[in-house]
């Protein structure tokens, strides 16, 4: 079985662009068996996240279960395994590739692990998928300033890596479109997100080639960038960018398709979806340009950053008071008249801190932030890194091969869906 998580797509979206695009691929996918899905979470509940939902998904279990908030707190995922650890326990293999929020934890039969680049806390397995995770993690958590990357070690590495899985020619046949792209929308992130997405895939068929695992999961996320950054207009008939990122999504959904084996079992899902927001007030993601220098401004000292996908990151100190002097501190910052920060602790670990940007309207270039009696200009320490054209929504659907699936359900159900499809079809596991 291969598992597909297409973070976010929206399904209007996916159906118009198959028919303005003419993109065959896709529009194989959109007549496959469909699933409406749902989330009881909100947006006002701070559930409403990808990194929420797909720990529902990989769980079986609501966020009102599981209670991992954010990204990169699976580590106190505590007794509730995942989907490739009950696999694991009744003996079945899978190859698990990008899963966001995830953990390959005690899965022995996991012959394969590629975590997320923003959870910390995770490896990937077998050790020499580390060349790939190590740059992709330093450039997702500091793409504002990368200027501490490695690029001999890491091109090496990369090298290597392709080169052991006689990918080198293939991926670097690409290199010239991304060239264009990357030149054409000056230096925008999307064309190199797009890309990587179709990289990311051909490492993972090569993987799922040579371990041969029962179930395998593949995540992908441009798409969830494309609608969140360049969803300008509800039409997209001359959105050139939405056009390249669902040009890649065709090639990389060919592939998949390619790859299976006669009656293996195909899925696709998103686990929440977005809605064009470009009829509703400017909402603006702001980012700290440099973690180290805002933590030096606000005095907060002794501590290990991780920042995350957008606006939000971990702290970990060495003390719990000092976690608690930063929680202090952080709380006090305001922003015309409003507060800058969502912090919240830990009951569990009290040297650990989450916090997040959470004031979201459009400033001037000197405004300021205030701490205690201080005042900072606020553009010294952050900049904006999107205003939102799209925004998360409860609803879902899947995709599959598996016509017995249901027309509607809960996300979180789609765990037992899976496990008992693989279950109930022993030539799976044989």
């Amino acid at each position: 079985m291969i598992f597909l998580e297409l973070n976010e797509f929206n399904d209007d979206l996916l159906r118009e662009a198959a028919r303005l695009f003419s993109l065959k691929n896709i529009q194989k996918l959109i007549t496959l068996h469909r699933t409406q899905t749902f989330t009881e979470d909100t947006y006002e509940s701070d559930f409403l996240e990808p990194w929420v939902q797909w720990v529902s998904v990989h769980t079986g279990q609501p966020s009102s279960s599981h209670q991992i908030k954010h990204l990169g707190d699976i580590p106190h995922l505590q007794k509730t395994p995942q989907l490739w650890e009950r696999l694991s326990e009744m003996n079945i293999t899978s190859g698990i590739w990008g899963a966001m929020n995830a953990s390959r934890n005690g899965a022995k039969h996991c012959k394969f692990f590629l975590p997320d680049p923003w959870t910390a806390s995770e490896t990937g397995y077998p050790d020499e998928l580390q060349a790939l995770l190590d740059p992709l993690r330093y450039l997702a958590k500091n793409y504002l300033n990368p200027t501490q990357l490695n690029r001999w070690k890491t091109a090496k590495g990369l090298l290597n890596l392709f080169a052991s899985k006689n990918l080198l020619w293939k991926i670097s046949k690409e290199i010239p479109a991304l060239a264009r792209n990357a030149l054409r929308f000056r230096g925008e992130h999307f064309p190199f997100i797009s890309w990587l997405d179709s990289v990311s895939t051909q490492l993972f068929l090569n993987y799922r080639q040579e371990h041969n695992p029962t179930f395998s999961l593949i995540f992908l996320n441009s798409l969830a960038h494309l609608q969140h950054h360049h969803w300008k207009n509800p039409s997209i008939a001359d959105n050139e960018r939405l056009k390249i990122g669902f040009q890649y999504l065709d090639r990389i959904l060919g592939a998949l398709f390619a790859s299976l084996k006669p009656g293996e079992p195909f899925l696709v899902t998103n686990a929440l979806s977005q809605k064009n927001t470009t009829s509703e007030k400017p909402w603006i993601l702001y980012r700290q340009k440099d973690p180290r220098n805002f933590l030096e401004a606000v005095s907060i000292q002794r501590a290990r950053v991780e920042q995350h996908m957008t606006h939000d990151a971990h702290l970990f100190f060495e003390s719990a008071s000092d976690c608690k002097r930063a929680k202090q501190l952080l709380e006090q910052a305001q922003i015309l008249g409003s507060q800058l920060f969502l912090v919240e602790s830990y009951p569990q670990d009290d040297r650990k801190l989450f916090y997040r940007i959470c004031f979201t309207d459009k400033v001037t270039e000197d405004s300021t932030f205030t701490l205690g009696n201080r005042a900072f200009r606020f553009f010294d320490l952050f900049t904006p890194i999107v205003q939102r054209t799209g925004k998360h929504i409860p609803e879902g659907t899947v995709y599959s091969t598996i016509s017995s699936l249901p027309t509607s359900m809960k996300n979180h159900e789609l765990f037992e869906l899976i496990l008992r499809t693989i279950v109930e079809n022993p030539s799976l596991c044989s």
